[in-house]
């Protein structure tokens, strides 16, 4: 091989390694600043309630927070707290103690509770409900 050859390859070589550098750099650094998009919340706390709890002498006293993803969603159902109020009784009323104990207790409830917020609202961007308080004495 001739020494123009052989420069003629480090040249070739030398490029595609700096074009490599350069994708990689380009390519990384758009991955490494694409930010999460955080979704803006609003809520609302409700009341204190007290409900009676199925086939027991006991009560649930619940304090809760709805979450929503739209403002518009917030207002409307801090218009008609007291068809939450409603529902939530409803709820509780027709479950055991048994049925309210522990986490999973707990979770299902606030599973419950969501959906039929959501039922009843017809509105698929109430997006949790949150236990601030939650004692059965």
């Amino acid at each position: 091989m001739s020494k123009r050859t052989i420069i003629i390859i480090i040249v070739v070589l030398f490029i595609v390694l700096v074009t490599g550098i350069i994708a990689g750099l380009f390519l990384f650094s758009n991955n490494s600043e694409k930010k999460i998009k955080e979704i803006k919340t609003y809520d609302l706390t409700m009341d204190e309630m007290y409900c009676n709890v199925k086939e027991s002498k006991r009560i649930v006293k619940v304090k809760i927070t709805i979450e929503t993803i739209k403002e518009k969603s917030l207002d409307k159902i801090n218009e008609k707290q007291f068809l939450i109020r409603d529902e939530v009784n409803k709820i509780i009323r027709n479950l055991t103690e048994e049925e309210l104990q522990g986490k999973d207790g707990q979770n299902n409830l606030q599973k419950a509770i969501k959906q039929s917020l959501v039922e009843l609202f017809n509105d698929e961007n109430i997006s949790n409900v949150y236990f601030d308080d939650f004692i059965i004495q």
